[in-house]
């Protein structure tokens, strides 16, 4: 993510867990406060984020060699084989080795007129180049030589409007064989031929990035000739200032503008400073309030429009900073109970939904915080438990798809609590986080329930509560984190055949029973004809009833558990969390796809979390959260250390309405699809193809693509997407390589009951 954290890192990387001969720190002194957190979403610098900025200097200017221009072509995120980024005397250049060059570009305004396209390229085997814009031809320009060249060809004819539009170079000439190259380009200008005189410089990256100090005081600035800009997307939080200084490098001269653009409206000018340079100059200090663009996705414009003397005009060290610097932080917890159900339903769970028979779920909604815009980041349910235990995404924790295991890589949160002496379990009721999926590293205790044997699906609850309530009674004050993942909603069910007798439809005669049921529909999923991929009415309702008898007694076993840590008076310091982990979807698709397509419907599954001393108890949050933010949340609550990078916020922060400051894009993906939620838009695509964008809160169903009438939005969303794919690829891969799972007989007939393998 741009302004939108760009790097994800493991809670901790191989296993230095305490050995027999190694004393762990002892947990009975509790910290008198969280350690120094602040969420990666918290304090944005501009200059660290270039990449998802659009440059421009007497039109748009287009860096190439920069890792940032891969984010325009072809809307692929695997490095493109047509070219490489290679350095020459200082500058970066694309060296392309095949005949056809394409780039996606963004224009605001609309080009009119005199079109001038100008490009900075060092020949290789090419001997012309013919440009296209839209698939309509512009010329050719002839190339000559091996030193490096601007190359200027201008058309009055096209006219360019706002928006999306493509440029394609074809090379002419020998095809480069071994080491050789079609040409080096060092940048891209296309713009309106004006009447300056001036030698055209372009502002690469490396040019407006500068360290530069007036009246002794260095800062980081961008640092731009007139007239150029810097226009950067956020999405800003309520209590979001941007704060810089301003000055003037060199003799004389020059006015700063700061401005505010977003779809379909006029520019809002923020501010306007005249600057001077020269001996005695100093810095201008200016704060802008950016709440009134609250949870808009804008562009905010730093403007050089115009210099006297040759000069820059200096924007330094351009900060989006809360209001308010303190970071609340989650209260300490002595116990945490992470309870993960399967294929739940959000509408049919308390508060979305009614509640039923749902009791100890709606008595959470009164003392915890529940989150409405709760999002998984893929529709693989281990590789979302893999994200919750290791705060990562699916791409750098490499479980992306059935096959794979969790590898041996990324540490978990138990390994986290045990290296400073606390207590860990895992107890899981669902075959993809048995131990051959690689779930039972890190633990003391690991308990896995086998659907194929007569076990109630409420059992793995039990043990937790059984085995916590052991640990509360031999040391009162030892941090405890017990994981339980549940069925749930999913089959099968445990009912027996007097309880199913009493369900609804009446006299029911179809193949879908309690035991069977798993097996039953993936059947049904697996036939052939699609139309004969379907569920009838009545078996609709036996499901939809068999799925809430079964969520009651899993209920129950809840309500036992939070009576004995009452009971042991443990209630009050406890963390608890209780979530779904991919939603089942809708009709008419098969519930319980193992793997679905991306999809929101998929994606959104109920959150609530009770904070130690019911904090914030009875709230909602509507900001959008994920999966990770559960690992840091976690962290945070037993007073571990969060890693630097960690992408994950703090949930309590985020109850407490401190949203990320520029808002944050949270990336779902699965094989090669993917879909990017920023609020109520939702960019969704698949890779190499030009992505959909809507907008939830005015097209619900997202029926209507907006992705060339909204430019800013859409051209935001999917640099943030880029960004953060490329972030979490380049996680060390001898750290967290894919690991494939061993399936034995026994996991073997569990993915049968449970309905994963026909």
């Amino acid at each position: 993510m741009v302004l939108v954290a760009l790097l994800a890192t493991p809670i901790g990387c191989g296993r230095s867990e305490p050995g027999p001969s190694q004393s762990a720190p002892s947990s009975s002194s509790k910290p008198a406060s969280a350690p120094p957190f602040e969420p990666p979403t918290a304090r944005v610098d501009l200059l660290d984020h270039l990449e998802a900025c659009e440059v421009r200097h007497r039109g748009l200017s287009l860096d190439l060699g920069t890792p940032s221009i891969r984010a325009l072509n072809s809307f692929a995120f695997a490095v493109a084989a047509s070219y490489e980024e290679v350095e020459q005397s200082g500058a970066t250049y694309a060296r392309v080795r095949k005949r056809d060059f394409e780039l996606t570009f963004w224009l605001d305004p609309p080009i009119e007129r005199d079109l001038i396209l100008a490009l900075r390229t060092r020949p290789g085997t090419a001997r012309a180049v013919s440009v296209q814009i839209d698939g309509k031809a512009l010329g050719a320009i002839r190339l000559s030589g091996t030193e490096p060249v601007v190359a200027t060809l201008g058309a009055a004819a096209p006219m360019l409007a706002r928006g999306r539009h493509t440029l394609r170079l074809r090379f002419a000439g020998p095809a480069p064989t071994q080491r050789a190259f079609f040409a080096d380009v060092d940048w891209i200008r296309i713009g309106v031929r004006d009447d300056s005189s001036a030698t055209y410089a372009a502002p690469t990256l490396n040019d407006i990035r500068a360290d530069f100090a007036l009246d002794g005081t260095p800062r980081r600035s961008i640092v731009l000739r007139a007239p150029g800009s810097v226009r950067c997307p956020v999405r800003p939080a309520r209590d979001a200032l941007l704060r810089m200084s301003l000055g003037y490098w060199g003799e004389g001269s020059g006015t700063a503008e700061v401005r505010v653009l977003e779809d379909g409206q006029p520019p809002i000018t923020m501010q306007q400073r005249h600057v001077v340079g020269g001996e005695g100059a100093q810095w201008v200090p200016l704060e802008i309030d950016l709440g009134r663009f609250n949870r808009r996705i804008v562009g905010i414009e730093l403007r050089a429009l115009e210099s006297e003397g040759g000069g820059r005009v200096v924007f330094g060290e351009p900060h989006v900073v809360r209001r308010h610097d303190k970071t609340v932080a989650t209260p300490e917890a002595n116990t945490v109970v992470i309870i993960i159900a399967a294929a739940l339903d959000r509408r049919r769970i308390p508060p979305w939904g009614p509640i039923g028979v749902l009791t100890a779920v709606g008595e959470l909604t009164r003392t915890g915080v529940a989150f409405s815009d709760y999002r998984v980041p893929t529709t693989i349910p281990a590789a979302v438990m893999a994200s919750l235990l290791t705060g990562l995404d699916p791409r750098s924790h490499r479980v992306e798809d059935q096959g794979a295991r969790l590898p041996t890589g990324p540490r978990t949160l138990g390994s986290a609590l045990k290296t400073v002496g606390g207590r860990t379990a895992f107890f899981t009721g669902v075959p993809t986080t048995f131990a051959p999926f690689g779930f039972n590293t890190g633990w003391d205790r690991f308990v896995a329930y086998s659907p194929v044997r007569d076990i109630a699906a409420a059992e793995p609850i039990d043990e937790a509560a059984r085995w916590l309530e052991k640990g509360l009674r031999r040391a009162r004050d030892e941090k405890q984190l017990a994981v339980v993942h549940v069925r749930g909603a999913h089959p099968p069910w445990d009912l027996t055949r007097e309880e199913v007798a009493h369900l609804p439809p009446e006299e029911y005669g179809g193949a879908i029973d309690s035991r069977r049921g798993g097996i039953v529909l993936g059947q049904i999923r697996a036939r052939k004809v699609a139309a004969t991929r379907r569920l009838t009415h009545e078996e609709w309702i036996r499901l939809r009833a068999m799925e809430e008898a079964a969520l009651g007694k899993q209920n129950e076993a809840i309500q036992r558990l939070v009576e004995m840590l009452k009971r042991e008076n443990a209630w009050d310091d406890t963390l608890l969390v209780f979530a779904g982990d991919v939603a089942q979807g809708d009709p008419p698709r098969v519930p319980y796809d193992p793997a679905p397509p991306i999809g929101e419907e998929r994606l959104v599954t109920p959150l609530i979390v009770k904070f130690p001393a019911g904090a914030r108890g009875g709230s909602e949050a509507a900001t959008t959260v994920t999966t990770i933010d559960l690992a840091t949340t976690t962290l945070r609550a037993l007073r571990l250390d969060v890693p630097a990078h960690l992408q994950g916020e703090d949930l309590f922060a985020v109850a407490a309405r401190q949203e990320p400051v520029v808002g944050r894009a949270l990336t779902a993906t699965f094989e090669n699809r993917y879909a990017t939620r920023l609020g109520t838009w939702l960019l969704s695509g698949t890779r190499g193809r030009v992505p959909f964008l809507c907008q939830l809160d005015v097209d619900p169903a997202c029926i209507n693509d907006v992705f060339d009438a909204r430019p800013l939005a859409g051209q935001a969303l999917w640099r943030w997407t880029f960004l953060a794919e490329r972030a979490a690829t380049r996680i060390d891969r001898r750290a967290a390589a894919r690991e494939p799972v061993d399936i034995d007989p026994d996991l073997a007939a569990a993915l049968i009951v449970w309905g994963d393998v026909q």
